[in-house]
């Protein structure tokens, strides 16, 4: 799990990035719908054109917080910093919500990131960053074979093993070959 850390916070960043932008063209629409309409005739048959403000200004000011909550804490989450800045940035995407446009995104990566987030080998891996570790060091400490260049041996093709098979046949003949005594040298 810790080696999914990076990638939450990448996709942290991508899911504020649009998030915020959907946020923005609320409250921008907020204020254009309340330029627009007509003002009310005087006998006050309908609602202010304030309203339109209000009501897409709030929608779209909560979308735009939780989109730079998570574009800055996505972007500490990567470097293994601010766990719980994190958390809070995906929980705040229940405030996204409310603008239904980046209603699956905002659910997608509230779940992903809050499973890998509060999976305790990458609570402990945050805690070695926070004391001096890099976070590549933490990623290796508690992921298997990270950057360990056997990782892949056995998803070689068929044809590769055999190579690598006869090479290790030739190199023990070579050195069966060294270990003999030279007819020569018996001198």
């Amino acid at each position: 799990m810790v080696g999914q850390v990076k990638f939450v916070g990448i996709l942290m960043m991508v899911n504020g990035v649009t998030v915020a932008i959907m946020g923005g063209i609320y409250v921008a629409m907020g204020a254009v719908m309340m330029g627009s309409m007509p003002p009310p005739p005087a006998g006050g048959g309908g609602p202010p054109p304030e309203i339109f403000l209000v009501i897409y200004g709030s929608m779209g000011g909560a979308a735009l917080i939780a989109g730079l909550l998570n574009l800055i804490a996505g972007f500490r989450v990567m470097m293994m910093r601010n766990r719980t800045f994190g958390l809070v940035a995906l929980f705040s995407n229940v405030l996204a919500l409310t603008t239904c446009y980046c209603i699956l995104t905002a659910i997608g990566m509230m779940v992903y990131g809050l499973v890998v987030l509060f999976n305790s080998d990458v609570a402990r891996a945050f805690e070695m960053v926070a004391r001096g570790a890099t976070p590549e060091e933490a990623v290796r400490r508690f992921t298997r074979h990270y950057g360990d260049v056997r990782d892949d041996y056995d998803e070689m093709s068929d044809s590769r093993r055999q190579w690598e098979d006869e090479r290790r046949r030739r190199r023990n003949e070579d050195d069966d070959l060294r270990l003999e005594p030279d007819p020569d040298d018996r001198r």
